[in-house]
């Protein structure tokens, strides 16, 4: 698949849910109540397909910290491409006007450190923009930032999109799809459809397959623990 192909299906995939949905958005642009705290832990624990870019292991950490109704703040990492590559990052978000309309704005600030295959860990700057809506089963969501080296001209970029149902009985569908430029300017993208399970009121489990459109088109099961104190 040349790079042109895989460009263009990765348009037309977000472009499909762009028009299924009036209104995207993303869950991260809300902010955790003040004094809660959520947690998530996971990655693909089986691949198939020879997969290695850009799906691979790929373990993630993320927190989220309710600092005050209009501040989050979190914590969030993770290693890709056989671990050659990977982040650390703490960040900020704050939403952008309301808070209790039927969509929600907001922007993030990170500082963190890039590990790239050939080079030290480098200090790196974030920015992110968020669009959220509630629906009566669920949500829509998208989440756009890019990050920057400081000492390199060093740029990625990401973009996902995402829509979660409540299916009842503890039970949630979660379809989202990803596009983005690595370091090295390569062009991404994959899907990852799972389903979440309610194990009680404070613990989800997460469960899905994560298939690359581009790179080595590998694919991969994932899990996740989802947390909220």
């Amino acid at each position: 698949m040349t790079t042109r192909t895989a460009l263009s299906r990765g348009l037309w995939i977000c472009l499909f849910w762009l028009i299924c949905a009036p209104i995207s958005a993303m869950a991260g642009a809300w902010t955790q109540e003040e004094g809660s705290l959520f947690v998530s832990i996971g990655g693909n624990v089986a691949l198939f397909d020879h997969a290695t870019r850009p799906v691979h292991y790929d373990p993630t950490f993320f927190l989220e910290y309710g600092l005050s109704p209009r501040l989050t703040l979190g914590l969030d990492g993770y290693t890709a491409d056989k671990g050659e590559a990977g982040s650390l990052f703490g960040f900020a978000r704050t939403p952008i006007g309301r808070t209790d309309g039927p969509v929600v704005v907001a922007l993030a600030f990170g500082l963190g450190l890039t590990k790239t295959p050939t080079g030290p860990l480098w200090e790196t700057v974030r920015i992110g923009g968020h669009l959220g809506q509630g629906l009566d089963r669920g949500w829509l969501a998208f989440d756009a930032e890019a990050t920057r080296v400081l000492q390199q001209p060093l740029v990625q970029t990401k973009m996902e999109l995402t829509w979660g149902h409540r299916l009842g009985n503890g039970w949630t569908s979660v379809l989202s799809g990803q596009i983005g430029s690595g370091l090295e300017g390569n062009f991404y993208a994959k899907m990852n459809p799972s389903l979440t399970y309610d194990l009680t009121q404070s613990i989800r489990l997460r469960a899905g397959y994560v298939q690359a459109l581009t790179g080595d088109r590998g694919s991969g099961l994932s899990a996740q623990v989802w947390v909220d104190f």
